[in-house]
């Protein structure tokens, strides 16, 4: 639709609600306990799995797979009952408290895993595992869904993302960081119990967060109205929005890629660079990086584009398991890698997870302006299986791999299987290089392009609300007869 009126003018963009300062720092807390629990799950648990519960590394594996296989129907029909019920709390907020309610219980359940043997292990792990999944959707798609619900325009996401991101990225570092450190005083040599408390508190402070978010975020934008979505629509976004399908494939393929290497990072550093404590150092300076990048996140996307630091989010983890790689085959010195894979990954990391939310937003605004269907929950859903789904795959292949190599848990390594090691972690994150492809070949939501479909999304929002106010303001003749029938 063009943005000139009949003498060819150009019709000035409508004013979106500016965010408050209580929104940005409310609705940002959310994702810190969120994000600490998800990279405790991430992080430790496929590990302690393998070298504290004893379950083998293809089992577990599998497990993971599996889990996810049920997410592909599990998440959607999540997201198909999020969009019928509406509560005079809102369509998002109240299963954000009740997702993370039983997040907090089944993570501590994962790592309690170690209190079971057998056959009785292998289903105990299942079901949990599965019930984690479930619960983590059932706070994490609501969670992302109200950006759309607080802003429509997209310089105020810019600037309302990098909030849940620096939370979400401190939570991470944090979680990641002092794991190693945290399950050894817990634990008191029972690494079991270590686990399991810190699983404990992660869901803790997933409850804690989502309570200041719940209180205090305040949307501007009501959902799509959930009686009118149809199947068949949701059908209709994930099979015709071919933004958000070239989206998908983006985000799957760096994922994936990633998170094989980040599920190994405890392998290498643990029995290629024989010191697990190594993996805090490169977590600090990743955390040290991860500040300034969002703070002036809003800065580099004005002096460079959007664009063109996304991509280069893209390639980066090619640069940082690769110097991780030489270093644990004595090309390059251990320290001073560690910190420059650290520095690296905390840039690629913060801008990517800061980035892809917001273009999760600018696909749901153009399902609206291409297909007239706009439901939010379908696809930050769609989204968070992409995630979860990513890290299944990317376990299912660490398992069989750990098992094709010779992997032998907690104990040395042979040469050849230290070499398989590194050649994985370096040479999963090259299919980082899909992403960017097809980022910088079909992917258009930049630029000009996503400017003209927030405008007349925004002006269409502008005229429904002027057409309900004037519906609803009586005219002048029915206030007559109004004032007639009284007298």
């Amino acid at each position: 639709m063009s943005n000139t009126d009949i003498n060819g003018k150009e019709i000035p963009a409508p004013i979106a609600p500016k965010v408050s300062m209580q929104t940005k720092l409310s609705y940002g807390f959310g994702s810190f306990g969120k994000d600490f629990s998800l990279c405790v799950v991430n992080t430790f648990l496929f590990f302690y799995l393998t070298d504290v519960a004893k379950v083998p590394a293809t089992i577990a594996g599998v497990i993971f797979l599996v889990a996810r296989v049920w997410d592909t129907i599990n998440d959607f029909l999540f997201a198909l009952i999020v969009t019928k019920v509406n509560t005079r709390w809102g369509k998002y907020k109240p299963w954000l408290i009740a997702g993370n309610l039983l997040q907090c219980f089944f993570l501590a359940a994962c790592f309690c895993t170690h209190m079971f043997e057998g056959t009785t292990q292998i289903v105990y792990l299942a079901v949990v595992y599965i019930c984690w999944g479930m619960s983590y959707t059932i706070c994490d798609a609501p969670f992302w869904s109200l950006v759309p619900c607080i802003t429509l325009d997209k310089h105020e996401r810019e600037g309302l993302l990098p909030y849940p991101r620096f939370a979400a990225t401190i939570g991470n570092y944090l979680a990641a960081g002092l794991g190693v450190y945290a399950v050894a005083l817990f634990g008191q040599g029972d690494d079991g119990f270590g686990y399991a408390v810190y699983g404990l508190i992660a869901g803790l402070l997933a409850i804690a967060s989502a309570l200041v978010t719940c209180k205090w975020t305040e949307q501007n934008y009501a959902p799509a109205e959930g009686e009118t979505f149809k199947l068949s629509d949701a059908f209709t976004i994930i099979t015709k929005n071919k933004q958000f399908i070239f989206f998908i494939v983006i985000a799957l393929c760096f994922v994936i890629g990633t998170g094989v290497s980040q599920s190994l990072n405890l392998y290498i550093y643990k029995y290629c660079l024989h010191d697990a404590s190594l993996f805090s150092v490169m977590q600090l300076w990743a955390g040290i990086v991860t500040i300034p990048s969002i703070v002036f996140f809003t800065v580099l996307v004005r002096i460079f584009s959007r664009k063109l630091i996304f991509a280069l989010a893209l390639i980066l983890p090619l640069l940082y398991s690769g110097v991780i790689a030489m270093a644990g085959w004595g090309m390059l010195p251990v320290y001073p890698s560690v910190v420059a894979s650290g520095i690296i990954f905390g840039f690629s990391n913060s801008i990517y997870w800061i980035l892809v939310f917001i273009m999760v937003a600018d696909c749901v605004d153009f399902g609206d302006y291409r297909l007239g269907l706009r439901s939010e929950i379908i696809y930050y859903s769609l989204h968070t299986l992409v995630i979860k789904c990513s890290g299944a795959i990317a376990s299912a292949f660490l398992g069989v791999y750990l098992s094709w190599i010779n992997y032998l848990p907690d104990q040395e390594q042979t040469q050849e299987t230290i070499d398989s090691m590194l050649s994985f972690y370096f040479g999963a994150t090259l299919i980082c290089v899909v992403s960017l492809v097809v980022y910088l070949t079909v992917y258009h939501l930049n630029g000009d392009t996503l400017d003209k479909i927030q405008r007349e999304i925004t002006r269409r929002k502008m005229e429904k609300l002027t057409a309900d106010a004037v519906a609803q303001e009586p005219s002048a003749i029915e206030k007559q007869m109004l004032n007639a029938a009284k007298n």
